[in-house]
C-alpha cells in the first residue's frame, strides 16, 4: 500500500504515528510525508527564515529516512499565517492524486495548535475532494483512499479506536525524534512522547508497552 502522512510541522509525523510509520515500512508499505509549514518559526534565534527553513529540512530528511520514509514533500506554507487554506487544499488534493494513498494519516481535530486545526480541516476536505472527478486539472481522482487515521500531538485524544502497538520499534521512534536537536533544545520532546506512549500502551496491560491511538473517518 501507499501511506501518505500529513504533518502540520517538521517533528509532528515522529511525535503522532513515528511508529506506525516504520511497522508500514516493515511491511513493504510505502511512506510519503508531507510538511504543510516552512518550518522556520520554530527556530526563533535565526533571524534568516531562508537558514532556518534549511536546518528544519535537513533535520525532517534524517528523521525520515530512520522511520524508512520512501518522499518528503515541503509545501512551505508561511508559519502562523496560514490562511490561504483553499490554497493548501488544492495542493493536497494534487498530491493525493498523485500518490493514491490507500491510508492517510493526519491531526486529530481537538488539537488546540491552530495550524494542527488548519492541516486537519484541510485534509478533511481535499481527501474526498481528490477522489471526486471535481478540479480535473488537478490530476485523475485517487482510487485507493480507503480511510483516514487521525493522530494525537500535544492535545490527548478524550476518544479514540485504535491502539497500535509500537513497543518493538519504539527505540526506532525515538531515535528519528532526536534528529529534530533544533526542537530538543526548547522542549524535552523524547520524554513526553515516550510517557504518552507509554500510558496508552501500558493502560490496558499489566507490562510495559507503548503504542500509539488513532480515530477514523471516511475520507
Amino acid at each position: 500500500m501507499n501511506i501518505l502522512v500529513i504533518a502540520p510541522h517538521h517533528d509532528d509525523e515522529v511525535l503522532g504515528c513515528g511508529g506506525t510509520m516504520v511497522k508500514h515500512n516493515k511491511k513493504g508499505d510505502k511512506v510519503w510525508v508531507v510538511y504543510i509549514t516552512a518550518g522556520w518559526s520554530g527556530l526563533p534565534e535565526i533571524k534568516s527564515k531562508k537558514e532556518a527553513i534549511k536546518i528544519r529540512e535537513k533535520e525532517a530528511r534524517v528523521a525520515c529516512k530512520t522511520l524508512g520514509v520512501e518522499e518528503v514533500v515541503f509545501m512551505r506554507e508561511e508559519d502562523r499565517n496560514v490562511s490561504n487554506i483553499w490554497g493548501i487544499i488544492k495542493k493536497l488534493i494534487e498530491i493525493i492524486r498523485k500518490i493514491d494513498p490507500s491510508i492517510i494519516y493526519a491531526p486529530h481535530p481537538e488539537e488546540k495548535d491552530m495550524e494542527h486545526k488548519i492541516t486537519y480541516e484541510a485534509v478533511k476536505e481535499a481527501s474526498w475532494l481528490s477522489r471526486s472527478s471535481y478540479l480535473p486539472n488537478l490530476g485523475k481522482p485517487a482510487r485507493s483512499l480507503e480511510v483516514v487515521y487521525l493522530y494525537e500531538i500535544w492535545t490527548p485524544m478524550r476518544k479514540f479506536f485504535i491502539r497500535e502497538d509500537i513497543t518493538d520499534v519504539i527505540d526506532i521512534k525515538i531515535k528519528a525524534l532526536t534528529a529534530y536537536k533544533s526542537q530538543l533544545k526548547y522542549s524535552n520532546l523524547v520524554d513526553a512522547i515516550k510517557g504518552l506512549n507509554m500510558y496508552r500502551g501500558s493502560m490496558a496491560r499489566t507490562t510495559k508497552k507503548f503504542a500509539e491511538v488513532f480515530q477514523a473517518e471516511n475520507p
